[in-house]
């Protein structure tokens, strides 16, 4: 029996198996009032949020993809690659910009005022960006980027001779795009919007600001305000089951990828030099985009940040980094062991194993509000039990020691980026192959001068941008760790969170510009990375 693989997935499946029972506990005590009131409201604002974000980031990341991948016009090369940093900016952190951007005392309403004359809002008429147009405006504005790197991707890889036998047919750009490139690319629109989709469900900060019932911003009520677990783990089931779907459309979508036609080598993907009007209209088009998703967002945290700096919002961005930076080392370090392990049995294990790992590593698919709230009762669970163990044998009450300590952080951390170091590492081990290994085994090398003298150098670039990756994905984490952090212990993006939500946005920005900095991180590794594999 494959007992490493096994245990990873009980590990990992823990909080939503005690999710699974709490709410089938609930519903058989007939105290699944809440949840039954609430479910309807929050599945339709959710399903909203999610078709409007998925249509809209679906649409401006394949134009943007098709622009850039079959077009010149000016600066394409560089918004080839900079379409990417909106990615950079969490969506909690797009939402506090955008309010503060444009409410009464920001630039744009400031500016406004100042040609019409008006003194205050009842004089002129501004739209309410705390709205739901205005949740999708801003998420889609960050989350295009999931489409765009999937369908730019697909465009680079796919032959230009399906384009060419068309446009020789008689067909004009227009027709060839509708009738043979985006029926083409269905599969990777499908994946870029689900994933897009996902990180909508994921959301709590922004739904919150905006004032969204969503589903993950319930929950949290449900046990934040209420403490009514029953109900939460009800309304998070709901969710898992909600991800269920889309990663089952996202996986039909990958399977469908057979039908497409081999990128032929002798026939690159053809840019065609766009003039006049048509030119400015697809500079102006990228250009937005990059503004919206990254400019605003930056520019409006750059200038709140050093606009007043207050002695007090730099201790205390101090004070929220150390532990940061703690938490993010020490997630990273256990979550690429991990995955280092979960690669390793991927490659040398039957398929029994690789689909316990494949099981194992879905919790990124989960949010971080639910993986949190499942693991609330059974680590707490088990300090108790701890505690009464003690006590027995040596007349000592340690505490707290798992539910209310760094530890459940750096557990839910393990579990929900488990994926990212994972399929790091396990297709850097695909590409270097079992030679090398092979030769250190005729050579006499035992299993841990393989894995010391062999193993770990050849993975070095891949254990580090794993650990890179997995390092930023921390800093940048806000649901799970508002649930599980110790008491009196605050995160860069706890000490957003809390600051936003209490109007305090000069003194949130500083430690918000340390986030948006620490994401561009990979934003930067995977372009570079893209680069270095173009043909």
């Amino acid at each position: 029996m494959p007992i490493v693989p096994l245990v990873l997935v009980a590990l990992a499946g823990l909080p939503i198996g005690w999710l699974a029972w709490s709410a089938a506990a609930a519903v058989a005590t007939g105290s699944n009032g809440l949840a039954a009131a609430m479910l309807p409201t929050s599945l339709r604002d959710t399903a909203q949020l999610m078709v409007s974000v998925g249509l809209v980031t679906g649409t401006v990341g394949l134009v943007a993809a098709w622009l850039v991948t079959h077009y010149e016009f000016p600066l394409r090369r560089l918004f080839d690659w900079a379409l990417v940093v909106p990615l950079a900016v969490p969506t909690y952190l797009a939402a506090y910009t955008y309010v503060e951007f444009l409410d009464f005392t920001g630039p744009l309403q400031t500016l406004l005022r100042t040609f019409n004359g008006a003194t205050s809002l009842k004089e002129y008429w501004f739209p309410n960006i705390r709205s739901s147009w205005g949740a999708v405006l801003v998420l889609s504005a960050v989350l295009y980027p999931y489409v765009y790197v999937a369908c730019r991707a697909f465009f680079l890889m796919q032959s230009a001779s399906l384009n060419i036998a068309a446009r020789t047919l008689g067909a004009g750009g227009m027709r060839t795009f509708f009738t043979v490139t985006l029926p083409l690319s269905r599969p990777a629109l499908v994946v870029g919007v689900t994933l897009a989709m996902m990180e909508v469900v994921n959301d709590l900060g922004a739904v919150q600001y905006f004032g969204i019932n969503a589903i993950t911003a319930i929950i949290y009520s449900t046990w934040i305000n209420r403490a009514d677990f029953g109900g939460a783990a009800q309304l998070a089931v709901t969710v898992v089951l909600v991800i269920g779907l889309l990663i089952a459309a996202e996986g039909q979508a990958r399977r469908n990828r057979v039908y497409l036609g081999r990128r032929d080598s002798r026939v690159p993907p053809a840019r065609e030099i766009l003039a006049g009007p048509r030119k400015w209209s697809a500079f102006g088009f990228c250009l937005v985009l990059l503004a919206l998703g990254f400019g605003i967002p930056v520019g409006q945290l750059t200038f709140s940040a050093f606009r007043v700096v207050l002695p007090e919002t730099i201790a205390s961005t101090v004070a929220a980094l150390v532990p940061t930076v703690i938490l993010a080392s020490l997630g990273a370090v256990i979550t690429v062991v991990l995955g280092f392990i979960a690669a390793k049995l991927s490659q040398s294990s039957g398929s029994v194993s690789r689909g316990a790992i494949r099981l194992a590593t879905l919790g990124y698919a989960i949010p971080g509000t639910v993986l949190a709230l499942g693991l609330l009762q059974p680590l707490g669970q088990a300090d108790l039990w701890f505690n009464r163990m003690t006590m027995a044998l040596a007349d000592w009450r340690p505490g707290l020691i798992l539910s209310g300590s760094m530890a459940a952080l750096l557990y839910v951390y393990a579990i929900r980026f488990l994926a990212v170091s994972h399929s790091t590492l396990d297709a850097a081990m695909k590409k270097r192959g079992t030679s090398v290994l092979d030769a250190g085994k005729v050579l006499g090398e035992r299993r841990l001068g393989l894995l010391l003298r062999i193993d770990i150098p050849t993975l070095t670039p891949a254990i580090l941008s794993a650990a890179t990756l997995v390092f930023v994905e921390i800093v940048k984490e806000l649901p799970a760790t508002l649930l599980l952090r110790p008491l009196g212990v605050d995160t860069l993006a706890t000490l957003v969170y809390m600051r936003a939500n209490v109007g305090l946005f000069a003194q949130a920005a500083l430690p918000a510009l340390f986030i948006v900095l620490a994401g561009l991180i990979p934003v930067i590794l995977a372009t570079r990375l893209g680069d270095r594999r173009k043909v």
